[in-house]
């Protein structure tokens, strides 16, 4: 069997977490080096760096370094591509970066963003989009298997880490707007058929958001701070607001109410922290708490607080609000870049799967960090054997604590501890390869 096969079959194994770093460490260059062979003619880029690195296999955790993508690989199309709708040039700059091919696609006649990715979606080439707050949406290609790999990994993370059975004995609540990216629809649609039922689940009742109209705002916003937007665009662009605010809340009100009445039940809340906190502020103001929920509540939350203002205690405030224990919730360490979700064990810690190399580098990105001696702090970068529809190997923007070791939870294997930090917030994030990897792109697509 093939070594990326034994890893992968890992993805149901009981105790994928739970498995030493020495006795996986062959097995995961060896599949490194399948992926490597079968993408290097796949993907331009991938290509390109190993040219310039002269590697042509794979034999140690070093090789892999100059061959990992800095997360901004996939913002390095031009701006202009996206604003004045160059689709046909965002089109190939896509099969540059990853193993799309989707030259064939027709670009006549599309409207925008949400109609691109239509299209590339007609060719089974799938694009996870951030939501832009820089003002550029990072586009990352996914396949079929993708989808499927990265909506199953989230309920089988559930269950590890909270003791969750997938049975379908709850009612799920979305607690938050979704968004119209196919990944995670997939996702969601996971979640509810492994702990729930479709017409037993609650979903907040907005219009999915796509990322069109996400781009389209953070334009106007830009315009205006800019000073350079008309007054007709600032008018659109209040009464844009007002309605949406109207809407969700709402929906939020509706939410709220819809929990009271299924506070007997088990419950599996889902969401992220801001807009949690608004929802259990709206339980406590009709009266109710964590003494009229049952204690086997459980939380799937992703996520930081995205720019949203809350107070100190809001976790404490969400958790008490509904009665929600730690051992039951899910928090995961995750990016758009990866297939795989990593959940926090009991002792904090976020716990990386054997078919996930974790790669702990220097802060310019160039060099591995010893690990021999115990817990570092390093620059995030990560290789997913899952993936099928890009390069698995990506470098973060975040600074981690690593650790090689046993766990205080007792199981074995990598994990990040829970202090994360965006360079970007600690005076700038400069990775080395980033300006030679958007030179080629630019000149590539």
């Amino acid at each position: 069997m093939a070594a990326i096969d034994q890893l992968l079959a890992l993805q149901t194994a009981p105790d994928s977490y739970d498995i030493a770093p020495d006795d996986v460490q062959q097995l995961q260059i060896d599949a490194v080096n399948e992926r490597f062979s079968e993408r290097v003619d796949q993907i331009p880029l991938l290509r390109n760096r190993a040219q310039a690195a002269e590697i042509t296999k794979v034999a140690q955790r070093e090789d892999l370094v100059p061959l990992l993508f800095a997360h901004g690989a996939y913002k390095s199309y031009a701006q202009n591509w996206l604003t004045d709708g160059r689709w046909d040039r965002m089109a190939k700059w896509v099969g540059t970066v990853s193993t799309c091919e989707p030259a064939g696609i027709a670009v006549d006649g599309i409207a925008g963003l949400d109609e691109f990715v239509a299209r590339l979606e007609s060719v089974g080439c799938y694009l996870s989009c951030s939501s832009g707050t820089t003002g550029k949406p990072a586009m990352i290609a996914c396949s079929e298997s993708d989808l499927d790999v990265a909506a199953r990994s989230n309920v089988t993370g559930l269950t590890w880490s909270t003791g969750i059975p997938a049975d379908g004995s709850r009612k799920l609540f979305g607690l938050g707007p979704r968004t119209k990216v196919e990944r995670n629809e997939r996702t969601r649609i996971a979640l509810v058929d492994a702990f729930s039922t479709e017409a037993d689940s609650y979903q907040l009742p907005l219009e999915p958001i796509s990322v069109g109209s996400i781009m389209d705002m953070i334009e106007l916003r830009r315009r205006i701070a800019d000073g350079i937007a008309s007054p007709s665009e600032i008018a659109a662009f209040e009464t844009t607001s007002a309605e949406r605010q109207s809407a969700m809340d709402a929906a939020n009100a509706g939410a709220v109410d819809e929990l009271i009445a299924s506070r007997d039940r088990q419950l599996l809340l889902t969401g992220m922290f801001a807009s949690l906190y608004e929802v259990a502020q709206g339980v406590r103001a009709k009266g109710f708490s964590g003494n009229d929920f049952r204690d086997d509540t459980g939380l799937l939350v992703a996520g930081g607080l995205k720019g949203a203002a809350l107070p100190p205690d809001y976790r404490e405030f969400i958790f008490d609000t509904f009665n929600i224990a730690d051992e039951r919730v899910f928090h995961f360490y995750s990016m758009q870049e990866l297939n795989t979700p990593f959940p926090k064990c009991r002792a904090g810690r976020y716990h990386v799967p054997p078919w996930v190399l974790l790669l702990p580098l220097d802060e310019p990105a160039e060099n591995l960090v010893d690990t021999s001696a115990g817990p570092v702090q390093a620059r995030g970068a990560f290789f997913d054997l899952s993936l099928d529809g890009r390069w698995g190997g990506v470098i973060s923007g975040d600074r981690i604590d690593v650790d090689f070791g046993a766990c205080d939870c007792g199981h074995q294997g990598p994990t990040v501890g829970p202090d994360i930090t965006r360079y970007a917030d600690l005076g700038g994030d400069k990775i080395t390869c980033s300006g030679t990897i958007d030179a080629y792109v630019r000149g590539e697509a």
